[in-house]
C-alpha cells in the first residue's frame, strides 16, 4: 500500500490533530488515537512560605497578573498562589496523586491523594499570605528532609514542584539534600523549580538545583505569566503524549489496492481564520495531492472551540473553512471541486476544557468526499 503523508511542520500540540482518512476499497487500515499519560504518578507542590516570600514581588510581574490583590502591595507569595491556580488549570485529566506543602514552617496542606483540580485549588487558596516576615527566616534544606519523609512513603515516579525565591539562610544546605535524595531515589525521582529569585545569589541557587539532574524543568515567575510558555511548562512537567497504534483489521478477501492520504489539521489563532505562515507549506503539499487526483472532490471542514455564542462561532467556521479553500483555489486546485462547510463548536474532537484540546479545536479538517 502506497502512502502519502504531509510532513509535519509544526508543534507537538498540533500534531495531536492528526486525521487518517481511508478510501473505501482498501482492505485493512491501522487506526492511531493518542493518549495523555503522566510523566509521574506522584507529584508533591513544595513552595516556600518564608518570611522571604512575604516580601515584595518583582514590579513587572503585578502589572502582569489579574490579581484578587491590591498590585501596589502584592508579596512573592500571593503571586505565587496565583500563578501556581493558573498551573494548576492547564493541568489537563490525568490520574497521578498530587500534594501540597509548605516550608518555612514545614507544613501538609494536601496529602498525597487522587489529584482533583478543585481540590488542589482550595489548598493553594488556604496558604496564608499575611504573616510577619522579621524571625522568619529560609530553611529549605530543612523542609527538603521533611518532605523526604513523605516522598520515602510514595511508590513508583515521584516529581518534586519547588516554587522558590532562591533563599536558604538558615539550617542544612539544599544542594547536598536534594543530591542525597537523587541518590536514594534514583530515576524515580525528579525536581522541577518554579523561580522568584532575583538576587545573583538566588539565581545562582536556583541554577545549581537545576544542573544536578537533566530532569528538571525550571521555569521563571514572568514564564508562568506568559500562556503559551506555562502550558509548555506543564506539558514538560506533567505529561507525555503517546500514539496507540490499534490492531490491524483484516479484509475478508483481495481486493484493489488503493492510496491512503494523511491529512494533517490546519489551525488557528483564537477568534482568526488567516492562515498562518508555518501551515502554508502544509496546504502546498496538500494541493499538490488534491491535483494529482483530478477525480476527487473535496471537503473542506471548519470548527472551532467552545468559546462565545454558537451563532458567530458558526459564522468563524465557515470563514476559517473558506480561507482554507481560497488557498487551495491560489495554488491550483479548481475551485469546483471543492466543498466547504462551517460546524461551530458543535464537533469538538478534543478536551475544551483545557487550553491544548481548545487550541486544537480551532481547526480546519481536508478530506476526499
Amino acid at each position: 500500500m502506497r502512502k502519502h503523508v504531509l510532513k509535519p511542520l509544526f508543534s507537538l500540540v498540533a500534531l495531536l490533530g492528526l486525521l487518517a482518512l481511508c478510501l473505501c476499497m482498501a482492505t485493512s487500515a491501522i487506526a492511531q488515537t493518542e493518549r495523555i499519560v503522566p510523566k509521574a504518578e506522584n507529584f508533591l507542590f513544595f513552595i516556600d512560605h518564608s518570611g522571604s516570600m512575604a516580601m515584595s514581588a518583582p514590579s513587572e510581574s503585578k502589572s502582569s497578573l489579574a490579581a484578587r490583590h491590591d498590585p501596589n502591595k502584592q508579596e512573592k507569595i500571593e503571586v505565587a498562589k496565583e500563578v501556581l491556580k493558573a498551573v494548576n488549570n492547564d493541568i489537563p485529566a490525568i490520574a497521578f496523586n498530587a500534594g501540597l506543602y509548605t516550608y518555612g514552617p514545614f507544613q501538609e496542606y494536601i496529602a498525597p491523594s487522587p489529584y482533583s483540580k478543585d481540590r488542589l485549588n482550595q489548598g493553594i487558596d488556604g496558604l496564608q499570605t499575611q504573616y510577619d516576615i522579621f524571625g522568619r527566616l529560609t530553611p529549605m534544606g530543612l523542609g527538603l528532609k521533611s518532605l523526604d519523609s513523605v516522598v520515602g512513603g510514595l511508590s513508583n515516579r515521584r516529581a518534586v514542584i519547588l516554587v522558590t525565591d532562591g533563599e536558604s539562610n538558615i539550617g542544612p544546605k539544599p544542594l547536598p539534600v536534594i543530591q542525597d535524595m537523587y541518590a536514594k531515589y534514583g530515576a524515580d525521582i525528579c525536581f522541577h523549580v518554579i523561580s522568584f529569585a532575583q538576587t545573583a545569589a538566588e539565581k545562582a541557587l536556583v541554577k545549581q538545583i537545576a544542573a544536578v539532574n537533566p530532569c528538571t524543568v525550571t521555569a521563571d515567575l514572568m514564564d508562568l505569566l506568559d500562556d503559551g510558555k506555562r502550558a509548555d511548562f506543564v506539558r514538560k512537567v506533567f505529561y507525555d503524549v503517546e500514539v496507540i497504534p490499534a490492531a490491524p483489521v483484516a479484509a475478508p478477501a483481495p481486493a484493489p489496492v488503493e492510496e491512503v492520504i494523511v491529512f494533517r489539521n490546519v489551525n488557528f489563532d483564537f477568534d482568526k481564520y488567516n492562515i498562518k505562515p508555518e501551515f502554508a507549506p502544509l496546504l502546498k503539499e496538500a494541493a499538490e495531492i488534491i491535483k494529482s487526483r483530478p477525480g476527487k472532490r473535496i471537503m473542506v471542514d471548519g470548527h472551532t472551540c467552545n468559546i462565545g455564542p454558537a451563532s458567530y462561532n458558526m459564522g468563524l467556521s465557515e470563514r476559517r473553512a473558506s480561507s482554507v479553500r481560497s488557498f487551495l483555489v491560489n495554488e491550483g486546485v479548481p475551485a469546483d471541486r471543492i466543498t466547504t462547510q462551517g460546524f461551530g463548536l458543535t464537533q469538538p474532537r478534543f478536551d475544551n476544557n483545557t487550553r491544548e484540546g481548545r487550541s486544537l479545536n480551532r481547526r480546519v479538517e481536508i478530506r476526499f468526499e
